[in-house]
């Protein structure tokens, strides 16, 4: 009997737990959230005294990139996020893994790498919805220069 009460008090308690619970965050509001901490950290790193001016300006170049893909409001345009995630953004990585003279690097990489995988869903989530909102014929190339609202 006491190992019966024991299982009901613990399942009122996870029953508590789970209905207390905060959703997770859309894909919109992580995207939304992380932006402003990746441009931020890009800015940082595009000034600091420790990389040769190559590494700044390619530094630059995602800060840019991300902060315009972070303002463009309601309209995410693919073909921004495509080369922001698959050529700048691993770039800028790479910078920050060579150099470990930066403080907090092991943070700025966690940010950056968690980042990439949250613009690649973004990616996916423009191009599914381009694709539904095109006729079924419509190409991969014709979807992933749609601009699609978000």
């Amino acid at each position: 009997m006491k190992n019966l009460m024991l299982l009901a008090a613990g399942l009122i308690a996870a029953a508590v737990a789970v209905s207390a619970c905060k959703a997770l965050p859309t894909l919109k509001e992580q995207f939304t959230q992380s932006c402003p901490i990746v441009t931020a950290d890009l800015r940082t790193l595009s000034t600091a005294p420790f990389f040769g001016s190559d590494d700044q300006k390619a530094l630059a170049k995602a800060a840019d990139a991300n902060q315009a893909i972070c303002t463009a409001g309601g309209q995410i345009n693919v073909t921004n996020l495509m080369a922001f995630h698959d050529s700048l953004l691993p770039a800028a990585v790479a910078i920050v893994n060579g150099n470990p003279l930066i403080p907090d690097q092991t943070a700025i990489l966690l940010v950056l790498n968690t980042f990439g995988p949250i613009v690649q869903q973004m990616i996916d989530q423009v191009i599914t919805t381009a694709g539904t909102a095109t006729a079924p014929a419509a190409s991969a190339p014709a979807a992933a220069s749609a601009v699609a609202a978000q």
